[in-house]
């Protein structure tokens, strides 16, 4: 197992969320009400919300069958690439609208080891 991790750092304060790299402390999101909301224990996050210099939105995707295709956003700072530390639906299942374009996140500290995919933590 390389010794290589990711983790983000959640805060959540009165009425915001802040998600940062841990390593380079770099903010991948910094929500005010109304931009966030916890679904299924994870963050979705407004687009408006996040640093878009520091995720890339990739091709790789997963299909989740009840929410639809989703594709994998890497933390990419110019110097380290971190793939998958998040995900986007452009266009969820019916039911699903509402995290249309948003950001998601692992809710909690999160260790994402390089190359691995969230089902490798189970």
């Amino acid at each position: 197992m390389s010794g290589k991790q990711y983790t983000a750092d959640v805060v959540t304060e009165a009425h915001r969320l802040i998600i940062r790299e841990s390593r380079s402390d770099y903010r991948l999101a910094d929500a005010g009400a109304g931009q966030f909301q916890e679904i299924e224990g994870n963050w979705y996050v407004d687009p408006q919300a996040v640093d878009h210099k520091l995720l890339r939105i990739t091709s790789h995707e997963y299909h989740c069958p009840y929410k639809g295709r989703c594709f994998y956003v890497d933390f990419d700072d110019g110097v380290r690439r971190v793939p998958r530390v998040a995900w986007i639906y452009d266009d969820p299942k019916s039911g699903w609208e509402h995290i249309r374009g948003k950001y998601g996140f692992y809710a909690g500290a999160v260790a994402a080891k390089f190359d691995k995919t969230k089902d490798s933590f189970a």
